[in-house]
């Protein structure tokens, strides 16, 4: 008896091996990213080539398969439902609470202790120089 690859290979000569070849290709590819199960399902027929019964010396063979992917989980979602049965992103019994971004007189933005990030920094430091070097004002004194 040939092997069942030698087999596969000569059926059809060699159409169905490519695509059972693509298949499992397909099949690696989205088990790898989803990470979920899948399956290839290949299924030989074989009938007698003659009617009647009784020992046969000739043979048809059919080949099939069935391939399925893993399907990815569906994320789900949060909505809460109204006194009508709405679906709505916000709580029906919450206010909103509207937020704004706190701006000093001048239109920059302040941080806790009162100075902007911006205001820190300059403080710290002297303005960058011809050369664009910036230094520590205590060492330009």
């Amino acid at each position: 008896m040939k092997s069942f690859s030698h087999f596969i290979t000569e059926l059809n000569e060699g159409t169905n091996n490519a695509q059972f070849t693509g298949h499992l290709a397909e099949l690696f590819t989205a088990v790898k990213a989803h990470g979920l199960a899948g399956a290839l399902r290949i299924t030989i027929k074989v009938l007698p080539a003659t009617r009647g019964g009784g020992p046969v010396d000739k043979v048809l063979i059919s080949c099939d398969s069935q391939l399925t992917l893993p399907k990815p989980t569906q994320p789900s979602d949060i909505f809460y439902l109204t006194d009508d049965a709405e679906p709505t992103r916000n709580h029906p019994r919450q206010h909103d609470l509207d937020l704004r971004v706190a701006t000093d007189s001048r239109g920059g933005l302040r941080t806790l202790a009162g100075a902007s990030a911006a205001e820190k920094i300059t403080d710290k430091f002297t303005n960058p120089d011809a050369d664009g070097v910036i230094t520590p004002k205590d060492a330009a004194q």
